[in-house]
């Protein structure tokens, strides 16, 4: 005789509908993720579009004004916005209210600041107190909300960073030199005070962002670029060859000062400890070498979403919540367990109360 094998105990049906109800969620995810990661893109893409629609509005406003019509014609981007804006007087008002870059962009009668500008021009002016402060309000209350989110989400360097990362992995090169955290820390204070000694804005002149921004005016306005050009391809053959993403992880002033004022950001990056498990995933997707399924993030998280999007089991999520006593950024699985079973008694109760009734 054979022995019988033991059968299986049958699942509740809370047990089976938590089962189908991840299952499903693992199945949207990567769709999910896909759509944000998107959505990431286009944001950047806008404002790239911006940077180059600036300077070409503005060289078509003089060639207006100066009733250059075969200069106007001898372009291609200055044709096109003229026939989009010639027959439209409307349209060519509007296209005059925004100047600017991302260092200190004019919109109508807005005018919004990066964080760092207003550093680098209080330095150089050797005063604290200006109302050139209260432009860098709204990116700082975004900070202060949502972290680094310009990093990733607005920086038009960092689509130039990502485009060197993307190489340098297909190129399969391995070499990474990493430097302590705390370098660009220093960059932004000797930065600081070299802009107070020499009494000139020093930022402005090695911030990607704001070098992105004058190249593309350069080339566009007189066809030719300048030092900022040699300055950003030094940056990403370096990061290339020798260190993934060195700029942004060791080097930003601004992403300095932005970790330092998204110390106490409201939306944070969270781990679910009862869905990890430890595959490091996360940590190989991470360009920051930050360690997501640590919980330990800390400040140089910039919400790219490409932890979560390779995490294929829902375990890291986006909370809105205070930073956490202990610094780290994990949902107890206990708690998580036990908010399950809570679940599950109510449901069970439930049933028999049902059941019961029946019966009477």
């Amino acid at each position: 005789m054979s022995a019988r094998s033991p059968k299986k105990k049958p699942r509740s049906a809370p047990s089976r509908f938590y089962r189908r109800l991840t299952r499903a969620r693992r199945q949207r995810l990567p769709g999910r993720m896909r759509a944000l990661q998107l959505v990431r893109r286009c944001v950047q893409a806008s404002v790239l579009l911006a940077l180059i629609s600036i300077p070409v509005f503005s060289l078509y406003e003089n060639l207006r004004n100066q009733r250059d019509d075969i200069g106007i014609e001898a372009r291609f981007d200055t044709r096109l916005v003229d026939g989009l804006l010639r027959e439209n007087p409307e349209r060519r008002v509007l296209a005059t209210k925004l100047r600017g870059s991302v260092w200190t962009l004019k919109a109508g009668d807005t005018v919004v600041s990066d964080p760092l500008a207003v550093v680098d021009f209080s330095a150089a002016a050797r005063s604290g107190v200006d109302p050139f402060l209260l432009t860098a309000l709204i990116p700082l209350l975004a900070t202060l909300l949502l972290g680094r989110v310009f990093c990733g989400w607005l920086c038009p360097a960092d689509l130039l960073f990502e485009v060197g990362s993307t190489l340098r992995r297909w190129a399969g090169i391995e070499t990474n030199v990493t430097f302590s955290r705390w370098t660009k820390f220093c960059v932004l204070g000797l930065g600081a005070l070299a802009g107070f000694y020499l009494g000139t804005q020093v930022f402005a002149e090695i911030y990607p962002p704001r070098v992105v921004s004058g190249e593309l005016y350069l080339w566009i306005t007189f066809g030719a670029g300048g030092a900022g050009a040699w300055l950003l391809l030094l940056i990403v053959s370096f990061e290339v060859f020798a260190s993934r993403r060195f700029w942004c992880r060791y080097a930003c002033p601004g992403g300095a000062l932005y970790s330092l004022l998204g110390t106490f950001r409201v939306l944070r990056l969270k781990v679910r400890a009862d869905r990890c498990t430890q595959c490091s995933k996360c940590v190989s997707a991470c360009e920051f070498g930050l360690s997501p399924m640590s919980g330990k993030i800390g400040n140089e998280c910039n919400n790219c979403g490409h932890c979560v999007r390779a995490c294929g089991l829902d375990a890291l999520t986006w909370r809105i919540g205070p930073r956490p006593k202990d610094g780290f950024d994990i949902i107890a699985a206990a708690e998580r367990s036990a908010a399950r079973e809570t679940s599950a008694h109510g449901a069970k109760g439930t049933v028999e109360e049902n059941h019961d009734t029946a019966g009477q």
